[in-house]
């Protein structure tokens, strides 16, 4: 998996927690998968690991140079981070996460 810093932070992906995953089932294996992972790093950061195939969606995503599959780090804001588990049904990372008591 891929490793990226940006501003001085590290967002990697084998020393972070993954906390929620999502897959779109019409789009697994070959060079339309496509997956992501919301991540939560030691220091409280998040970011999103996007995987895929060669026509995945990340491609749109603007730090992406290649035109071949692979993984991509995309660092989020907290507020990014619930937006993001709320799109993709991911509700049971928001109450653990995300609810302010």
């Amino acid at each position: 998996m891929k490793e990226r810093t940006v501003d001085d932070k590290r967002y990697d992906p084998k020393s972070s927690e993954r906390i929620a995953q999502w897959s779109p089932a019409e789009l697994r294996g070959g060079f339309m998968h496509d997956s992501e992972s919301l991540f939560r790093t030691e220091d409280g950061d998040f970011f999103i690991l996007h995987e895929g195939g060669l026509f995945s969606t990340f491609h749109t995503l603007p730090q992406v140079e290649n035109w071949y599959g692979g993984t991509v780090v995309q660092p989020v804001t907290r507020r990014e981070a619930r937006a993001w588990c709320e799109e993709t049904g991911n509700y049971e990372v928001i109450e653990k996460y995300f609810m302010v008591f």
